[in-house]
């Protein structure tokens, strides 16, 4: 499962990418780079599978590039209005904590299940942008402007 996660994280980053680039060129390849370093750490938490020792640290890693992913998409959204402002504002709020947590994870601070609270902001945000997206799509309006 965590393979097919990260396939798709790959396909999302790709796909975007000429949606965003005309909103922020840097900022949409900075996106697609972040998701594809998150993609490495990743697939690097299911190395023991292969029977390859990884520190489990790389595994945890990946958090911190998808933060990093997650700030430039909404800030690229922000700026385009290609959804509602109100989800791009909730996600760059919400990154606070998921990122807080994550490094308190990382260093040892908090288990995972603990750090779980400090997750459940951005993880509503993306539900909730992935239904928008479904349901209305991208603002036509805002597509096209460069």
């Amino acid at each position: 499962m965590v393979f097919v996660m990260a396939v798709a994280i790959a396909f999302i980053a790709s796909t975007l990418f000429p949606i965003l680039k005309p909103h922020g060129e840097g900022m949409a390849m900075g996106y697609v780079v972040a998701r594809t370093l998150e993609v490495v750490f990743l697939m690097s938490a299911v190395a023991p599978i292969a029977h390859v020792h990884i520190d489990e640290l790389w595994g945890h890693a990946s958090a911190i590039y998808f933060c990093v992913s997650v700030a430039l998409l909404n800030v690229l959204l922000f700026r385009s209005a290609l959804v509602p402002r109100w989800i791009s504002v909730w996600a760059l709020i919400a990154v606070v904590p998921y990122l807080a947590g994550a490094v308190l994870v990382l260093l040892g601070v908090l288990s995972q299940p603990q750090a779980g609270a400090l997750f459940v902001p951005l993880a509503l945000n993306e539900m909730v942008l992935a239904v928008w997206l479904l349901v209305k799509g991208f603002s036509p309006a805002s597509s096209g402007r460069a």
